[in-house]
């Protein structure tokens, strides 16, 4: 039968010679210990000093998001973080630059990402509720898991209140920003082109609120594998216990 981390911890230095447990070389066998043993740095920590390190990974990486994506230019011309025009849109956006009526395209394009931008700091209320309802063995799972394990807890726990909330926020900002009005005016210039004629619809709320997640989900998916990976990332002592 395997031997709990602590256990064969005590085995080994049960075994060794008077004095020798401060070898030089005992580092190396605790590592491997941690190693075989799958504890790794989480080893003698108590399930409610981990499952706060990672509440505590989990608010910095959430207030990094929003503070980057809240922000102008959070979206608007950001390489992998850019909301494109939906994708029923392409082909008449693509048509209206042909005739010289781009501008109404890229006129929508722009909107529909500032929306998003205003619309980002709602979200931190909301991820904060998620990480405080974190369980014990919830984090113990997570922070054993990929690199990416404590984002895709959130995304599978908070994407359907996220949605719920973000939509009416996003409606108004779409109002706000203009993207609406600007809508209009591409459905209907797309409308009157020779050989056309035909209506299109899409409901923007949906899409830039989805668009807008996915973008906050990547962001702190990145910033998890950061706190995980580089020590100048784990700000706090707990993290750098946890984390280390």
């Amino acid at each position: 039968m395997r031997l709990r981390a602590p256990m064969l911890a005590l085995a080994v230095l049960v075994a060794l010679p008077i004095g020798a447990s401060g070898a030089p070389w005992m580092d190396d066998v605790l590592s491997t210990i941690h190693k075989e043993t799958g504890y790794a740095g989480q080893a003698g920590l108590s399930e409610r000093e981990v499952a706060k390190g990672l509440r505590q990974a989990l608010t910095k990486g959430v207030h990094r998001a929003v503070s980057e994506l809240g922000r102008v230019n959070g979206f608007w011309h950001r390489p992998g973080v850019e909301i494109p025009l939906p994708d029923n849109l392409q082909r008449p956006a693509a048509l209206l630059h042909r005739v010289g009526l781009g501008r109404y395209a890229e006129d929508l394009h722009e909107r529909i990402n500032r929306a998003a931008e205003t619309a980002v700091p709602v979200a931190r209320p909301i991820f904060r509720d998620a990480i405080a309802s974190i369980s014990f063995a919830d984090a113990r799972r997570i922070l054993q898991g990929p690199d990416d394990a404590a984002t895709r807890y959130f995304e599978r726990n908070t994407t359907a209140q996220l949605v719920h909330a973000f939509t009416p926020l996003v409606h108004r900002e779409l109002n706000r920003s203009g993207a609406v009005r600007s809508y209009r005016q591409f459905a209907a210039r797309y409308a009157a082109l020779p050989l056309v004629g035909d209506r299109i619809k899409d409901n923007l709320d949906d899409y830039v609120t989805r668009q807008t997640l996915k973008a906050m989900f990547a962001m702190l998916a990145r910033e998890e594998a950061d706190i995980r990976h580089h020590p100048a990332a784990r700000t706090t002592a707990l993290l750098r216990r946890v984390f280390r």
